[in-house]
C-alpha cells in the first residue's frame, strides 16, 4: 500500500503539469522515498501506513494531500502567472533590495555569479540542482511523512501550504526583479547552460512569472525539507545533510543570478516562523494535530 501511494502521489502530480521537465521531477520522488528507507523498517511503516488508508478520514487527507503536490508541481505557478508582469516596479525592488545589502555589507551574489561563470561544468551542475532538487526533494519528504510520520504530517502539510500562501501574496503586491535582469554584469547562467534566449517582455514572460524574487521559494521549501528529516531522524549523517541542503541551494540561487542573499534569509525565516507557531501545542491540540491512534512512527 506505502508503494501504490506513493506512486499514486507522481501519477497525480503528472497528470497535474503539462511542462515535460516538470514530469520528470515528479517522476523521481517514488524511487527516492523508497531507497531512503532502512529495509528493516519498511514492512512496519507499510503495516502503519495500510492500516491508516483503511480509514475513510485518512483517504480524505490523502487527497487533500494529493491535491497539495498538484499545487506544488503546477497550481502555483498557474495562479501566480495571473499577476500582471510589473517589469520596471520589479527591477526598482530589485534594486532596493540589493542597496539595502550592499548598505549592509551582505551582497556576495555579484562574486559567486561571475566566479561560477568561469567554471562551465560546475556552473552546470548548480544550474541542474536549481531546476530540479528542490521540487524533487519536497515531494520525497512529503511522501516520507505519510509513509513514516503521521505525527508530524499535520504540522509539515499546513506549514508548506501556509508559506506558499504567504509566498504568493509577497509576490503580487512586491514584485523583485532577480539580480540577472538588473544591470551590474551579472551572468544569466540558467539561460546559458539551457542554451535559452534572456528572458523578455511580452510572450516569454508569459511562460512563467519570474518578477518572484522576494523571498525565496526554493529556500522555503528546503529550510522546510530540513525540519522535516531533523524530526524524523535522530541519525546525525542525515541531520548534518538536512542542515547543509538550505545552504548549498542557498549558494545555487545566488550563485545563477536567480535570487538575492535576502531572498534567502527571508525564505527560510518565513519557514521558520510558520514551523514553530503552528507547532505551539495549543495550536496542535485546537486543530487535532496531536498524535492519537495513528501513534507515532520510530525516528530512523
Amino acid at each position: 500500500m506505502a508503494s501504490e501511494a506513493i506512486v499514486l502521489v507522481s501519477a497525480i502530480s503528472r497528470q497535474a503539469s503539462e511542462s515535460p521537465h516538470q514530469l520528470e521531477r515528479c517522476g523521481l520522488i517514488a524511487s527516492v522515498a523508497a531507497a531512503s528507507q532502512p529495509a528493516g523498517r519498511r514492512p512496519a511503516a507499510q503495516a502503519a501506513l495500510a492500516h491508516r488508508l483503511r480509514d475513510r478520514r485518512q483517504q480524505l487527507w490523502l487527497l487533500l494531500d494529493l491535491l497539495i503536490v498538484a499545487w506544488l508541481c503546477w497550481l502555483f505557478d498557474a495562479i501566480n502567472n495571473l499577476a500582471p508582469v510589473r517589469q520596471a516596479l520589479a527591477e526598482q525592488n530589485g534594486e532596493g533590495v540589493l542597496e539595502l545589502e550592499r548598505s549592509l555589507q551582505l551582497n556576495p551574489e555579484h562574486a559567486l555569479d561571475t566566479w561560477l561563470a568561469r567554471h562551465n561544468a560546475l556552473s552546470q551542475i548548480v544550474v541542474f540542482w536549481y531546476e530540479n532538487v528542490h521540487i524533487v526533494v519536497t515531494l520525497a519528504v512529503f511522501a516520507l511523512l505519510w509513509w513514516r510520520r503521521a505525527d508530524l504530517l499535520g504540522v509539515m502539510r499546513w506549514t508548506l501550504v501556509i508559506v506558499n500562501l504567504i509566498a504568493l501574496a509577497a509576490f503580487w503586491s512586491f514584485p523583485v526583479a532577480p539580480a540577472r535582469m538588473l544591470s551590474g554584469g551579472y551572468v544569466d547562467l540558467v539561460a546559458r547552460a539551457n542554451h535559452l534566449p534572456v528572458w523578455q517582455f511580452g510572450a516569454t514572460a508569459l511562460d512563467s512569472n519570474q518578477l518572484c524574487s522576494l523571498p525565496s521559494l526554493h529556500i522555503a521549501w528546503a529550510t522546510w525539507c530540513s525540519i522535516a528529516i531533523w524530526h524524523m531522524t535522530r541519525r546525525r549523517s542525515l541531520r548534518a545533510i538536512a542542515v547543509a541542503y538550505p545552504f548549498v541551494t542557498t549558494f545555487a540561487v545566488m550563485a545563477t543570478g536567480n535570487h538575492f542573499l535576502a531572498d534567502a534569509v527571508a525564505g527560510a525565516a518565513v519557514t521558520a516562523a510558520v514551523f514553530f507557531a503552528l507547532s505551539r501545542s495549543a495550536i496542535r491540540g485546537r486543530l487535532g494535530w496531536e498524535s492519537r491512534a495513528v501513534g507515532r512512527t520510530t525516528a530512523a
